[in-house]
C-alpha cells in the first residue's frame, strides 16, 4: 500500500502541475496560444484513454504489477519530457504520454487494491490507498506556489520533481505480489496459494486467529480477449452506466483543475492570491478521504458517490459567485469544498471496479474511467466557448455554472447502478 500510494501521491500531483504551469513564464517561453493551451490540457485527458486501456489490457493478460511498472515508467518519461520542452509540441506531446501512464495508473491501482482487500473492508482500503492522492493534490498547490514566483523555469522544476520520484517507483514495484485473483483465472493455482499464505502470515501476527475461510465461489477463466467480455446483457448496461456518469464527473473535474486558476487570474485575483486561496481550500482533500475512510462500507456505495457529486456541485457554484463578487473567502470555501468532494467521492473507483469481472476488470475500469475522461477532454473547449477573458465576470460565473449542472447530471446517472457494497466479487460480477 505504501509503493502504491507513492504512485498515487505523484499521479494526482501530475494532474494539477498544467493548471498551474499555465499561469506561469512557460506561456510566454514557449510562444503558447489560446488553443495551444486547450489542446495541451485535452490531449494528457486523451493520452489518458489511450493508456488506461492499452495498459489495462497488459494488465488482463500479464499482471497487475507488470501494469504498475508500465504506468510509472509512463509517467515518468512523460513529466521528464514536459520538463525540457523547448516548444508547444513539446510539451503537448509529452503531456500525452504522461496522461497515458496517469490514466492506466488509476484503472490499475484501483483494480488490484480492490482485488486484494477483503470484501467488508473494500471500501476503506481504496480510501486510505488514495489518501496518499489526496495528499499530492493538496501538496501540490503549495509546490507551485513556491517553485514558480522564485524562478522564470519553476515552472520546469515543478514537472521534474514529478518525474524523478515516477523513475524511482519504477524497482519498487518489482517487489509488490501478483493478485491472487488474475494468478487463478490465468490457471496459476500454486502461486496464488503462495501469495494468500504471505498476506495470511502478515495478517495473523497482527490480529489473531483469522476468521474462517468462506466457501469458494466459482470464477470463470479467462478464455477470449477481455474486452470482448464486456459487451453483453450483464456488463453492457453497467459499463454503460460508468462511462456516463465519469464522462459528465470530468466534465466538472477537469474544468475546475485545468482552468479555474486561469479564470481567476482573469477575473482580478493575482496568480499568489488565487493560487494561495486555492492552496487552502486545497486542505479539503485530507479531510475528505479521512472523512471517507469510516463510512466506506457502511452505506451503499452508489449512494456515497452521489452524496459527493452533490457536493461537488455546490462548491463549483460557490467559485461562480466568487468570480462574481471577487470574494476570497468564498473562493476559499469553495476551493475547501470542492477539494472535499473529490476526496470524499473516491467510492466511484471503487464501484467502477466492483461492476467487471476478474477476467476484465482492469479493462472494463479503463474504458469506463477512460472513456469518461473524454468529458475531460472537450471541457477546454467548451470553456474556449463560453469564457472570454476580455469579460471575466459574467462568462466566468456562467462557465462555472454549466460545470455544476454537469455534475448533477453524473449524479443523478450513478443512482441507477447496481448495489455492490460488502458483497464479495464474485457476487457481484459474476
Amino acid at each position: 500500500m505504501v509503493i502504491i500510494g507513492l504512485g498515487y501521491f505523484f499521479a494526482f500531483y501530475d494532474i494539477l502541475t498544467l493548471s498551474f504551469a499555465i499561469v506561469s513564464p512557460m506561456i510566454q517561453q514557449l510562444k503558447m496560444t489560446r488553443l495551444e493551451i486547450s489542446e495541451a490540457v485535452s490531449v494528457s485527458l486523451f493520452g489518458y484513454i489511450i493508456g488506461a486501456y492499452f495498459v489495462a489490457t497488459v494488465s488482463d493478460y500479464w499482471g497487475r504489477r507488470w501494469g504498475l511498472i508500465t504506468n510509472a515508467i509512463l509517467i515518468a518519461i512523460g513529466s521528464l519530457g514536459s520538463a525540457l520542452s523547448t516548444n508547444a509540441i513539446v510539451l503537448i506531446a509529452s503531456r500525452l504520454i504522461a496522461g497515458m501512464g496517469i490514466g492506466a495508473e488509476i484503472a490499475i491501482i484501483n483494480t488490484y487494491i480492490s482485488e486484494i482487500t477483503p470484501a467488508p473492508i473494500r471500501g476503506k482500503m481504496v480510501q486510505f490507498t488514495y489518501l496518499a492522492g489526496a495528499l499530492g493534490f493538496a501538496v501540490t498547490p503549495f509546490i507551485a506556489f513556491a517553485l514558480i514566483p522564485i524562478s522564470p523555469i519553476g515552472w520546469r522544476w515543478l514537472f521534474g520533481l514529478g518525474a524523478l520520484v515516477a523513475a524511482a517507483i519504477v524497482p519498487l514495484r518489482y517487489l509488490m505480489p501478483e493478485s491472487p485473483r488474475w494468478l487463478t483465472i490465468k490457471g496459476k493455482f500454486d502461486e496464488a496459494e503462495r501469495v494468500v499464505r504471505t498476506l495470511e502470515s502478515f495478517a495473523e501476527k497482527k490480529v489473531r486467529p483469522l476468521p474462517p475461510v468462506p466457501p469458494p465461489l466459482p470464477e470463470k477463466l479467462l478464455s477470449k480477449f477481455p474486452t470482448a467480455e464486456l459487451f453483453n446483457r450483464k456488463y453492457g448496461p453497467r459499463l454503460l452506466m460508468a462511462v456516463l456518469f465519469w464522462f459528465f464527473d470530468y466534465m466538472l473535474a477537469y474544468g475546475v483543475i485545468g482552468f479555474a486558476p486561469y479564470i481567476f487570474v482573469a477575473a482580478g485575483f493575482t496568480f499568489t492570491t488565487a493560487t494561495w486561496y486555492i492552496a487552502l481550500g486545497s486542505i479539503g482533500y485530507i479531510v475528505g478521504a479521512l472523512s471517507m475512510a469510516p463510512i466506506a462500507d457502511k452505506w451503499e456505495r452508489k449512494y456515497l458517490v452521489a452524496s459527493a457529486f452533490s457536493i461537488a456541485t455546490l462548491a463549483v457554484f460557490l467559485y461562480a459567485v466568487a468570480v462574481g463578487i471577487r470574494s476570497p473567502i468564498i473562493l476559499t470555501i469553495g476551493a475547501f469544498l470542492g477539494a472535499f468532494a473529490t476526496a470524499f467521492a473516491v467510492p466511484a473507483y471503487t464501484y467502477t471496479a466492483e461492476l467487471f469481472p476478474t477476467r476484465a476488470r482492469a479493462s472494463g475500469f479503463a474504458i469506463a474511467d477512460g472513456v469518461g475522461h473524454l468529458g475531460g477532454a472537450v471541457v477546454p473547449f467548451i470553456i474556449y466557448l463560453v469564457f472570454n477573458p476580455l469579460n471575466p465576470l459574467s462568462t466566468g460565473v456562467w462557465t462555472f455554472v454549466l460545470l455544476g449542472i454537469f455534475e448533477i447530471i453524473a449524479t443523478l446517472i450513478v443512482l441507477t447502478g447496481p448495489r455492490t457494497t460488502k458483497l464479495r466479487l464474485e457476487q457481484v460480477s459474476d
